[in-house]
């Protein structure tokens, strides 16, 4: 199969999503008012702000605890 019809898609969006976004969001605010105010330190903070974002991906997820007589099913 090649590269091109790879099923990229997931079936759920991740439990840590909403973080990812408001990550994004706010490192993004401070780096467009670090680049207006021309001020270094804001810069540095919206780096910071986005790379604690990006290291959200490799945090671990929360297992789901299945009560007895639950079984999961794969389809």
């Amino acid at each position: 199969m090649s590269p091109i019809f790879l099923d990229r898609t997931r079936s759920e969006a991740g439990p840590y999503l909403p973080w990812k976004v408001r990550s994004f969001s706010a490192g993004a605010v401070l780096a467009f008012a670090g680049m207006y105010f021309q001020e270094d330190w804001l810069i540095w903070a919206a780096i910071a702000v986005l790379f604690l974002g990006f290291l959200l991906r490799y945090a671990p997820e929360e297992e789901e605890e299945v009560e007895e007589g639950e079984e999961e099913t794969l389809l």
